[in-house]
């Protein structure tokens, strides 16, 4: 439990105790809508609920299904070198996909692994290649890696990803990313010809009933990733993409 999730809690039932005193306001409807929708953007029970379209279908397991050619990776985010720290920080879920993809490397096959991820801005360098960086010091030979360094989506990441495998003769790939996100980039990859075993990681899980039912950030959080997911669905589907 972090300090503020006892805090938010409070707070919230402060504001549902104003909300029923006000009932009897017809007018009140707009703060109950409010502060009904604000508990459950932050009850992780909504969280885990929402969560299930796009995690359940996928079996969560040591290793990926079936056999294949190839680990591709792809990038969540990479924060650019600043001033005071003059080299670039992967995001936590880049971070994640990268060792899982190195375990897998060690622990599965040792496939090679393309990561895949261009720059965030004109002026930054390739988020493959940080994740390049994170994949050798977990452990994979550097001659093992290979990089995409044009995409700026998961589209993208397909397209162009995609080509370099044609390249190599593979077409066969395990595919990492969060449960979360793995619907949308699997259906990316199968529709540039790829064939997909799933290989997700960072599932939605059940904590602890104290986690699990008071309000929290984490559940915040989770909600974001799943409307992302959602509306992403939805715009590559229109385009075409998926």
């Amino acid at each position: 439990m972090t300090y503020i999730q006892p805090l938010l809690l409070l707070l919230l039932l402060i504001a549902v105790t104003g909300i029923v005193r006000l009932l009897r306001n017809r007018s009140s409807w707009l703060a109950v809508v409010g502060v009904l929708g604000l508990v459950l953007l932050t009850w992780p029970p909504v969280d885990w609920l929402l969560s299930r379209p796009l995690e359940a279908r996928y079996p969560i397991q040591t290793f990926p299904s079936a056999p294949a050619q190839a680990i591709v990776v792809l990038s969540s985010a990479v924060n650019p070198p600043i001033f005071e720290r003059p080299y670039a920080l992967p995001d936590e879920g880049t971070q994640h996909r990268c060792e899982f993809a190195a375990w897998l490397h060690k622990h599965w096959q040792p496939l090679p692994v393309l990561a895949c991820g261009g720059p965030g801005s004109r002026r930054g360098s390739a988020f493959s290649l940080t994740m390049r960086e994170l994949l050798q010091r977990a452990g994979v030979p550097d001659m093992m890696i290979w990089t995409e360094e044009r995409s700026r989506s998961t589209h993208e990441n397909a397209v162009f990803g995609s080509e370099i495998l044609r390249k190599n003769g593979i077409v066969r790939i395990a595919l990492v990313v969060e449960a979360r996100s793995m619907l949308r980039a699997e259906a990316c990859f199968r529709k540039e010809g790829m064939l997909v075993i799933p290989a997700p990681c960072e599932f939605r899980e059940i904590e602890s009933p104290v986690e699990e039912l008071i309000p929290s950030w984490r559940a915040i959080k989770g909600n974001e990733s799943t409307l992302h997911e959602g509306i992403g669905l939805a715009w590559y589907w229109l385009r075409g993409w998926v």
